[in-house]
């Protein structure tokens, strides 16, 4: 017994074209994650980001002040991110904290200074 090949193609083609259609259903809900940067320097420290990660550097011994500075990550679709304070004497140098991760993407990260 034959099958007739009218009803299997237009089933397949049926099939991809569902496929097709969630595939570019999923594409257009969820966020591509491409955004990098590095902020301005705040009181000798700067942030840096990619995709859904952050972290922050105090890497210039010319820290103006005695304070404390903290990492501040802007997420899409979530609400923003923040480190812990971490006291800072003129001088200091540290590098690399303050990580932060956003579940879909981080548009800028920014390090927040106060006395």
């Amino acid at each position: 017994m034959m099958r007739n090949p009218k009803v299997t193609f237009s089933g397949i083609r049926r099939s991809v074209a569902i496929g097709g259609l969630s595939v570019l259903a999923i594409a257009g809900i969820a966020p591509v994650a491409i955004a990098s940067g590095t902020s301005g320097t705040t009181n000798g420290c700067y942030s840096t980001w990619g995709s859904t990660g952050t972290n922050a550097h105090c890497t210039n011994p010319s820290i103006q002040m005695d304070g404390a500075v903290r990492n501040h990550a802007s997420c899409d679709f979530q609400p923003d991110k923040v480190s812990e304070w971490i006291w800072t004497t003129k001088g200091s140098v540290f590098d690399n904290w303050g990580q932060l991760d956003c579940a879909w993407n981080i548009s800028r990260s920014r390090v927040e200074y106060t006395t």
